[in-house]
């Protein structure tokens, strides 16, 4: 004959508790080798006392939480080894683009400030010239003087993979700080985008004034386009998380940050590989006379219909 349900739960209790506890540190990580072989007994144990209780106290609040703590257990002890390939091949054929579809009104913003800079710099550069000192290198504007791109001189000093990491340096830089500076309200984000909007239209324009205007097109035009897309979208996962702070909705501000800054650093990640390519693109294709200003043109084109395409027309994930 079953005893008490009272009697049962005061003597099996004190291993339950210790069954919980454990598998709170094992979810923290801060399990050791003889805990976790603890762990694995004091499942079979309290697994028992489940046969017990599905026999003989059925309906009781004591079945099912004894039905919930070892359904926690056995997952924690015999869950799958997760794939991490596959886990980051689902990232980006479903998660980067699901974000950046979500986001895109960020991004959008982000694009507006950056084609603000651009004509703001070209304009002030065109109608006078004397701007250029402002926005421009003393290095930058001196090759630009003596009518040569630096990129052309870039290139015969040093080896094309050597350029493509210092510019897949630069680039991180540039769009880590857009992203980082969400930090400060928003406001650090925008000034970058703007300023590099103005570099770029200052250089445009100081080049179209040194009759280098067609060089500088063909130069941006493989790599441009993409290069141009990523800094909008790392400078918009920056918007994101000053929106947050200054306007978290009816939820809690850390709450809103947190997520905001989750699906921000997966805009990040998720740029890095094209980061990488168009790094490539922009040591190996873009300086020089190797490659014809079609092929650069076709291939910035294409690669830029290419980006998007992936990022708008990717299907969410199912699960």
């Amino acid at each position: 004959m079953a005893e008490a349900l009272s009697t049962f739960v005061a003597r099996r209790q004190p291993e339950w508790v210790s069954l919980e506890s454990l598998l709170d540190r094992q979810r923290a990580g801060t399990l050791g080798l003889a805990e976790l072989t603890l762990l694995e007994r004091q499942y079979r144990r309290v697994s028992a006392d489940l046969g017990q209780a599905q026999a003989f106290y059925a309906g009781t609040d004591v079945l099912r939480f004894l039905n919930q703590l070892c359904g926690r257990a056995y997952g924690a002890i015999y869950r799958s080894r997760p794939n991490r390939l596959a886990s980051v091949s689902q990232f980006f054929r479903h998660g980067f683009p699901a974000v950046v579809q979500s986001q895109l009104t960020y991004t959008l913003v982000a694009a507006g400030l950056l084609v603000l800079g651009i004509v703001v710099g070209f304009t002030t550069v065109l109608l006078e010239p004397s701007g250029a000192k402002l926005l421009l290198s003393d290095d930058l504007r001196g090759f630009i003087d003596r009518g040569e791109l630096w990129t052309d001189s870039a290139l015969s000093a040093l080896h094309p993979s050597t350029l493509a990491v210092m510019i897949f340096t630069n680039n991180l830089r540039v769009t880590f700080a857009a992203f980082s500076l969400g930090i400060t309200a928003g406001i650090g984000t925008v000034i970058t985008i703007i300023f590099n909007g103005l570099h770029v239209g200052a250089i445009i324009a100081a080049c179209f004034q040194h009759d280098l205007g067609a060089n500088i097109l063909t130069f941006m035009a493989a790599h441009g386009p993409v290069e141009l897309s990523i800094i909008c979208i790392t400078s918009g996962a920056g918007l994101m998380i000053g929106h947050a702070m200054i306007d978290p909705g009816e939820r809690p501000r850390s709450e809103a940050l947190r997520e905001s800054a989750r699906k921000a650093v997966q805009q990040v990640v998720g740029c890095s590989p094209f980061l990488v390519a168009i790094g490539i693109v922009e040591g190996f294709i873009s300086p020089g006379d190797f490659f014809g200003w079609p092929i650069k043109l076709a291939l910035g084109a294409l690669s830029f219909i290419a980006f998007w395409r992936y990022l708008l027309k990717a299907a969410p994930d199912a699960r």
